[in-house]
């Protein structure tokens, strides 16, 4: 109970923090590396082999705006879930669905499969997509136990 305002509202559990917390920062990793991959800064860009630099350079219009709206919208959900938002479950849900269209666009419609299996990193591109289903399931968790203003 609030003593300040007389009202029953449910504090903040430490594992809303601490989902909250890590998934901001972790998407705040996605967005720096989406940045660094768009501005084509060298330093980035000189890390991955030949064959997934080409390929990054040559991702649609619609790769890249699905990758923004999974890397942006996991950070604005997780920033959401830490102020208690409900609005954290409709974005970390389009965050989601973001990932999922570029990943598996990039990989299934792009010839972006070969590529990661070829240079070892299709299990690293699959780890974004697992933990933005997961901030996702958090999310909805959390606004079904009331735990979401």
């Amino acid at each position: 109970m609030s003593a300040a305002r007389g009202t029953n509202t449910p504090g903040r559990p430490w594992h809303l923090w601490v989902v909250g917390i890590a998934g901001t920062l972790w998407s705040l990793m996605g967005v720096i590396s989406f940045m660094l991959t768009q501005l084509n800064v060298e330093a980035m860009m000189s890390r991955f082999p030949e064959q997934q630099r080409a390929y990054f350079a040559s991702y649609p219009l619609w790769v890249d705006a699905f990758w923004a709206i999974g890397v942006f919208g996991g950070e604005i959900g997780c920033l959401l879930l830490v102020l208690k938002n409900r609005l954290a479950v409709p974005v970390l849900l389009v965050s989601m669905i973001g990932w999922i269209a570029s990943t598996f666009g990039g990989l299934f419609l792009h010839r972006g499969m070969a590529v990661m299996r070829e240079t070892g990193a299709l299990g690293l591109t699959m780890f974004p997509v697992v933990i933005a289903v997961l901030l996702a399931l958090y999310a909805g968790a959390a606004r079904r136990k009331g735990l979401l203003n």
